[in-house]
């Protein structure tokens, strides 16, 4: 209603109204609402609200209830959570060690995070979030274990893959740790290479004399994660100190287009049905000229307040064509930071490179195998609002956080294999986020042929089975 009313005076004062009520007091910063607690018991509740959700290491920020609930089991020996992608898994770990360091506890923390390309990203916001404080509590932030800063008597926030800690675990057996916190923990789940690398530096920490450290679990969207702590605790001991929310402060629409039936439809969630919306006649309708509907308007308003869109493909080749199709036509945008960009694309990678080009349109894609720091400086403008288009393949769902508005999925396969139901849920994930905005649209679009919509709509149905330890399902009886 905000979005289709947004003159509408009475809409804003009951978006308020709704908001205050379930504690949603960052979504409320996204809006302009006149409301205000019209009685004393409601006066009285706000209040208490304000006060109790505030966040210890910031106070002008607030918690939602679930985040408050598992921030204040931190201390824990061992914890482990899961809740939906957009509610705030990594801020509450943020607030959590930002508040220890203000405190002036000399400590170490690690944040392992699933992939080199999220280092980056979790380095920086660390560095930006604590600011003066490294040096003032003569902290050092670390991702790698040839950081000679080791070498020194620094505390340390470690940000690392399981692969960088454990060679470092190795190579310098006396490093204390007092805090892991494992991202994306449902990796020590999934039927892959890299679990193995987890469960060593669980053990290897487990280990650690005089106590281990404490461990926190955090995973996207799972009914038990209870299950790793069976890692670190004797088997069935653990449960109290385990938590799944279902939890989410953003809205989301799901719109499946249908090459099949020609048709749009709209999936409910609560009802597990899809509401028809309209026909389209074109058999030749393809992700780009559905992303140029939906955009179409975009053009006239000034680069900050145009939509900003994802679009997920399983192979960095459709994605590069897609992207270069989407460009088509479109005029370059008079930016510095655009225009540096694609000179420092055509220095570094190739004179002749596709992405020189499009990005000054405000296309880019986000694929593996770009260098690190021109990936970091894609994803930097386009949580600016530079650029607005961005073409990815799975580095997307391994936890890269863009501010998107709108996210055109055309496939369930994450290269050729199909996606578990944890990874579909936390690509959908990536569309929605409350620092930037209240909702967000998802379109999945099947072509009839390799994609089929009735797959959509199982994944969409179908909840997230309870997870196994990896390494019981893979290990045969023998």
């Amino acid at each position: 209603l905000l979005e289709l009313y947004p003159e509408n005076e009475d809409v804003s004062y009951y978006a308020g109204s709704v908001l205050s009520s379930v504690g949603n007091f960052r979504g409320m910063e996204n809006i302009d609402t006149p409301y205000k607690e019209a009685n004393l018991q409601e006066k009285a509740y706000a209040a208490f609200c304000e006060e109790y959700l505030t966040v210890p290491a910031e106070n002008s920020k607030k918690f939602f209830i679930p985040q408050k609930n598992i921030y204040d089991r931190l201390e824990n020996p061992y914890f482990s959570y899961s809740a939906p992608t957009s509610m705030g898994k990594s801020f509450i770990m943020e607030m959590f060690i930002k508040d220890q360091v203000m405190k002036g506890a000399k400590l170490n923390f690690a944040r392992i995070v699933p992939t080199k390309a999220l280092i980056n990203e979790v380095r920086k916001d660390t560095i930006d979030g604590l600011d003066r404080l490294l040096e003032e509590m003569n902290y050092s932030v670390v991702t790698a274990a040839s950081d000679y800063s080791l070498e020194e008597d620094h505390n340390f926030i470690l940000v690392m893959t399981p692969e960088r800690l454990l060679y470092l675990l190795i190579s310098k057996p006396e490093f204390k740790l007092d805090y892991i916190f494992i991202d994306e923990a449902h990796k020590l789940t999934g039927k892959n290479s890299r679990a193995p690398f987890y469960y060593k530096i669980v053990d290897m920490l487990a280990q650690q004399k005089p106590e281990m450290p404490h461990f926190i679990f955090a995973s996207p969207n799972i009914p038990n994660p209870e299950v790793y702590l069976k890692l670190v605790t004797e088997a069935g001991k653990g449960t109290e100190n385990a938590l799944s929310s279902t939890f989410a402060p953003v809205s989301q629409f799901k719109f499946l287009i249908s090459h099949e039936s020609k048709s749009i439809r709209i999936f409910n969630d609560h009802t597990q049905d899809s509401i028809f919306v309209c026909k389209y006649a074109n058999d030749n309708m393809s992700v780009v000229d559905f992303m140029n509907i939906m955009t179409q308007f975009d053009s006239e308003k000034p680069l900050v307040e145009r939509k900003r869109n994802l679009a997920y493909f399983s192979g960095k080749d459709a994605a590069i064509k897609a992207a270069l199709r989407y460009a088509e036509g479109k005029p370059d945008i008079d930016d510095d930071d655009l225009t540096e960009l694609a000179k420092d694309i055509r220095d570094q990678v190739h004179g002749e490179y596709y992405l020189t080009q499009i990005i000054r349109k405000g296309v880019a894609y986000h694929i593996g195998y770009l260098p690190a720091s021109i990936r970091q400086r894609i994803e930097t403008l386009f949580k600016a609002g530079k650029i607005t288009a961005m073409f990815c393949t799975s580095t997307l769902i391994e936890g890269v956080n863009l501010p998107a508005d709108n996210l055109f999925i055309t496939n369930y396969r994450s290269g050729r294999p199909p996606m578990s139901g944890v990874e579909f849920r936390n690509l959908i994930g990536r569309v929605g986020r409350i620092r930037f905005n209240l909702y967000g649209n998802v379109f999945f679009i099947s072509d009839g042929k390799q994609v089929k919509e009735k797959e959509f709509v199982d994944r969409l149905k179908e909840p997230i089975p309870e997870q196994k330890l990896s390494i019981v399902q893979e290990l045969k009886p023998k």
